[in-house]
């Protein structure tokens, strides 16, 4: 395998596994590991800015107020995101969590169509469409909504969205977003330090007080592995790869001993079928690409 799909492959794979680090930081409270998570990111990020050769290229985009809304939205966004995710880890609900991922490309083929006027075939209707059905199979079934996967979904595709419409480099984008939500991130912290309880240092000692510096490292590093790695991996290929983040967290999931309850089960079902007829329609569509611009030649 060459370079760039196997640096796209081991950040999707390291995505997928993510929820055994939260884990173990579980019985802390998630705003606490949150807060720690934005900080330690920023750490991160701002030290490998100077290897990145972006320095210059930061101050000069957080001197600009349009690319700091922009990226202060998406700092909100993917702390949002962050959030939901530590709390259905340590809430035994990680099967939320793969189906968020699941639905996650079917909701940003629905951003684009809202925000970026992008046509869709039939087929994408068709895939949107059979997960909203899925997605709508708890109420209908057990009376009970998946906010949890929604939520996380859908955050994530929007924070994709305003990305795109910032279009600032991923190195210089991952510190300008952090960057901008640390202060409260910080505010947090002082404040449980200050007043104690379950999320002081006091309830953090030994191999966690380990873990929340290390949180930065494992956000940070499939980040760069995918933005390394994507400028040589075809954009089919790596809606392919990305499945394997879910999958992973649904196995995860199961061996954390979490049931797929009928209702789930149909929903799942439906994201499945409504994702294999999303792919199959992408390969179709970009051999009958492939096909015309061979022929023109």
């Amino acid at each position: 395998m060459k370079r760039g799909p196997l640096f796209v492959l081991l950040s999707y794979v390291l995505w997928g596994v993510l929820p055994v680090f939260w884990k173990l930081l579980a019985d802390v409270d998630s705003f606490y590991v949150l807060a720690c998570r934005v900080v330690f990111s920023l750490a991160v990020s701002a030290a490998l800015l100077p290897a990145f050769k972006a320095a210059g290229k930061a101050r000069a985009a957080l001197r600009d107020a349009r690319s700091v809304a922009l990226m202060f939205a998406c700092g909100a966004l993917i702390s949002f995101n962050w959030g939901v995710l530590i709390y259905c880890v340590a809430a035994e609900r990680v099967l939320d969590v793969s189906l968020a991922y699941y639905i996650n490309p079917l909701l940003a083929i629905l951003v684009g169509f809202i925000c970026f006027r992008e046509k869709l075939t039939a087929a994408q209707w068709a895939s949107v469409l059979i997960a909203a059905a899925g997605v709508a199979a708890p109420m209908v079934m057990a009376g009970e909504f998946p906010w949890l996967a929604v939520l996380c979904g859908a955050s994530f595709a929007v924070y994709g969205a305003v990305k795109k419409i910032a279009g600032i480099p991923g190195e210089i984008s991952t510190f300008m977003e952090t960057l901008l939500v640390t202060p409260f991130a910080l505010a947090f912290i002082v404040y449980c330090e200050l007043n104690g309880g379950p999320v002081s240092s006091g309830a953090l000692q030994g191999w966690r007080l380990l873990l929340l510096p290390a949180a930065g490292a494992v956000t940070f590093l499939p980040v760069f592995l995918y933005s390394a790695g994507i400028p040589g991996t075809s954009m089919g290929l790596s809606g392919v790869l990305m499945y394997i983040n879910p999958t992973l967290q649904l196995l995860i999931g199961l061996l954390y001993g979490e049931k797929l309850g009928a209702d789930m089960l149909v929903t799942f079902a439906c994201v499945w079928t409504a994702t294999a007829i999303y792919l199959i329609s992408g390969i179709k569509q970009r051999k009958k690409t492939a096909q015309t611009a061979a022929l023109e030649d």
